[in-house]
């Protein structure tokens, strides 16, 4: 029988072969799948350069098409628009007319008979209103030479009617507005600061012209001056202009 050492030894030379034949075959199948890739690389690049030399035989450079011929005898569609238009005899001028063509041209074709007239604008609300007020104020004045426009809690036009209508006897009497109490006071007011340059009441008129306020009349009746302004600014209209304590005096 074989001993321990010898069977120990066989051991060992079993172990070593397996690993010789295992480290051989690895080497082999490694180099074989080398060549195998280094293979099937060449073989790509060796089909795709054969395709791209393909492609470029096929590939023709394209010629420019011919430019067309122009015809001599073409003429702008501007000419053929003039010689049309000498064309209209004279004495139908009146019934014709040039129309736009695309924006550039023009043709002359007869003109639309059964045209509606154009509109014509109506007033705005504004200027109805503007001639309104103008008429109303126009048809104040008319009623007397002089015309006092007060408000009937102004204490300045108190004082100006007092001075006017019970100070002094004038003929015709003068007429008072009360323009708080007027439906178109507010705009009476803006036309009588427009036409006179007085906004302010009382403001009174003698035909048309403004001789101020309640201060104004105080101080030409403080003067005695103010019989002669209604005077000289009211003329024929004015009949008579007296101090009621002159007359009282007189008599």
């Amino acid at each position: 029988m074989f001993s321990q050492r010898r069977i120990r030894l066989l051991l060992i030379a079993v172990v070593v072969l397996m690993v010789t034949i295992f480290y051989f075959s690895g080497d082999a199948g490694t180099i074989q799948n080398q060549r195998f890739y280094r293979s099937t690389v060449a073989a790509i690049d060796a089909h795709r350069e054969a395709k791209e030399a393909a492609s470029k035989q096929n590939v023709q450079p394209q010629k420019p098409a011919p430019p067309k011929p122009v015809e001599d005898n073409a003429k702008p569609v501007v000419e053929e628009a003039d010689r049309v238009k000498v064309a209209i005899p004279k004495g139908a001028s009146e019934e014709m007319e040039e129309i736009p063509i695309a924006g550039r041209t023009k043709m002359t074709v007869p003109k639309n008979k059964n045209q509606d007239p154009p509109k014509q604008e109506r007033p705005s609300a504004s200027s109805e209103d503007d001639s309104e007020v103008k008429y109303e104020l126009n048809a104040i004045l008319k009623r007397s030479p002089i015309v006092i426009f007060s408000k009937s809690y102004c204490p300045y036009s108190k004082r100006a009617k007092s001075i006017l209508l019970e100070k002094y006897n004038i003929v015709p009497a003068p007429h008072v507005v009360e323009l708080d109490q007027h439906a178109m006071g507010q705009q009476l007011q803006s036309l009588l600061a427009e036409n006179t340059g007085r906004r302010t009441v009382p403001n009174v008129l003698v035909n048309g012209k403004s001789i101020g306020g309640g201060d104004d009349v105080t101080a030409l009746d403080e003067k005695d001056e103010l019989a002669s302004t209604l005077k000289s600014l009211g003329g024929k209209w004015i009949q008579e202009v007296d101090r009621k304590d002159q007359n009282k005096q007189a008599e």
